[in-house]
């Protein structure tokens, strides 16, 4: 897994206004000319405690990690947790996840 590290590589994805969202995750989708994709993993500003926003990203890290073989390949996607994803579980993630896929056309 490839990880967005650069503030400019975030904003290209964030800029490229093609984003889906769910109750607990919004995903900005930007396709580059790689045969692997990057991902980049943030949390809403709204979120107070630094504790949940990495714990939040950290999950977010693992459903990515075990899922993706079944994400077309050949893009730059970044995961913004909602506030709402405070209060959700590991399997609330997952299934948003997965929502936030179909809807993207993402899924291999």
């Amino acid at each position: 897994m490839i990880i967005i590290k650069k503030n400019s590589e975030y904003k290209a994805v964030y800029n490229c206004n093609n984003s889906f969202s769910d109750y607990n995750i919004v995903i900005f989708i930007k396709k580059n000319n790689d045969i692997k994709n990057r991902y980049g993993f943030t949390s809403a500003k709204k979120i107070k405690n630094a504790v949940d926003r990495n714990r939040i990203r950290r999950r977010l890290k693992e459903i990515v990690r075990l899922n993706e073989d079944k994400i077309k390949n050949g893009y730059d996607i970044v995961f913004m947790a909602r506030v709402n994803a405070v209060d959700a579980d590991y399997s609330k993630l997952e299934k948003s996840f997965y929502k936030v896929l179909k809807r993207s056309n993402l899924r291999a």
